[in-house]
């Protein structure tokens, strides 16, 4: 059965996951489910398996469930929708032909500074192969939901690209429409601040926003953006470790489209940043010989149209470093740190002319390295 899947689909890669923590989201309510509950982190899909372990800053439980699969891939600049095609080809616009935003054609799309890889490019030239994904004009790459997509496409795909079936949702649900509210109990002041934690299991790079929409309003793309919040704090993140925290740097986006995102606070540094289709009688094999995960080898080879490699070994005349330079992007994290071992904490400005009642958050991350963009949605009450 599985053969026959894999031979009906496009793969992609997938290894960038994160979701809100704190408020806890819709995203995450599996985690009310006894194989989920308690601190557990059963491991997503069978091609390659994944999971969201969590920490929500407390030597408690973070129950995070599957909310780090809730995302949109196949989505680039300008496109009417996603075509969940995430595969990694350098400078693969999704929707060639069509109009892009003028804020993205004219040069001025997103400065340089607040880029997250191949920061020796030149902008629109052959080498900066990520001018199209959704980080260099945030907002103007669609999502197929406000509140993510269950596994990102509509079938498992190589990397990590899945969704266990529970009673709440299964692989290709759109977040909006099947996930309840789940009431958080956490109440926001108009005119104060709001702490929010949220959960990096890995990275892309880009950078991210935090919106509200109106419960009971449709949440859609267009009733978020209505509503963006401010940072109040710009200069530092706080991360939050189940006994420990440690302030690094902050990059608030000032200028451009990108104006009031703030940039992910830790670089991508992978080393094998680019995918290629293998040649036909050929399979994707790791660095050793072997096949890259579980669902990779015979008789799937999952990964044979996303093949990862170093961007110069497939594509002559590119950099070789397509990711996070350290000289222009300092990793902040102490050596040998794992992504589960934290959260972000981010503090936010409640708008003092809000009408009281109940909203839910959106966050929003859209990456610079691959066509991906992830969600979350929470519930909160503003008085």
């Amino acid at each position: 059965m599985k053969s026959v899947l894999l031979a009906s689909l496009a793969v992609v890669g997938v290894a960038g996951h994160a979701s809100l923590v704190q408020p806890p989201p819709r995203n995450a309510i599996d985690s009310t489910l006894p194989e989920w509950s308690g601190g557990k982190h059963p491991n997503t899909g069978w091609i390659e398996p994944y999971n969201c372990r969590c920490t929500n800053g407390t030597e408690g439980e973070c129950n995070s469930g599957q909310a780090c699969f809730w995302f949109s891939q196949g989505c680039t600049i300008g496109c009417a929708e996603c075509d969940g095609q995430g595969q990694r080809y350098p400078s693969w616009d999704h929707c060639p032909g069509t109009a892009k935003p003028a804020a993205f054609t004219d040069g001025t799309y997103l400065h340089k500074k607040y880029w997250t890889a191949n920061f020796n490019a030149t902008p629109g030239s052959y080498d900066d192969i990520w001018r199209f994904h959704p980080w260099r004009a945030p907002g103007h790459a669609p999502v197929w939901d406000a509140c993510g997509m269950a596994g990102g496409t509509r079938t498992e795909v190589f990397n990590a690209g899945a969704y266990n079936t529970t009673a709440f949702a299964k692989q290709g649900d759109l977040g909006s429409q099947v996930l309840a509210p789940r009431p958080s109990g956490t109440v926001w002041k108009r005119g104060g601040t709001a702490t929010t934690r949220w959960q990096m299991t890995a990275q892309h790079g880009g950078g991210y926003m935090f919106r509200l929409c109106p419960k009971g309003a449709d949440l859609t793309e267009a009733c978020f953006q209505k509503t963006p919040l401010a940072f109040a704090k710009t200069d530092t993140h706080t991360l939050v470790f189940d006994d420990h925290s440690l302030e690094v740097p902050a990059t608030l986006v000032t200028d451009g489209p990108a104006t009031g995102c703030m940039r992910m606070p830790v670089p991508d540094r992978d080393g094998h940043p680019c995918d290629y289709k293998v040649a036909a009688g050929k399979h994707c094999m790791g660095p050793r010989g072997h096949a890259w995960c579980p669902g990779c080898g015979a008789p799937w080879w999952s990964a044979d149209d996303a093949c990862p490699t170093n961007c110069a070994a497939a594509y002559p005349g590119l950099p070789a470093v397509a990711s996070a330079d350290p000289a222009h992007f300092p990793d902040p994290l102490p050596p040998r740190t794992d992504f589960h071992d934290f959260a972000v904490e981010d503090v936010l400005q409640v708008p003092s002319d809000l009408p009281p009642g109940e909203y839910v958050l959106g966050w929003r991350w859209d990456c610079e390295l691959t066509s991906q963009v992830w969600s979350s949605c929470a519930d909160i009450t503003i008085v």
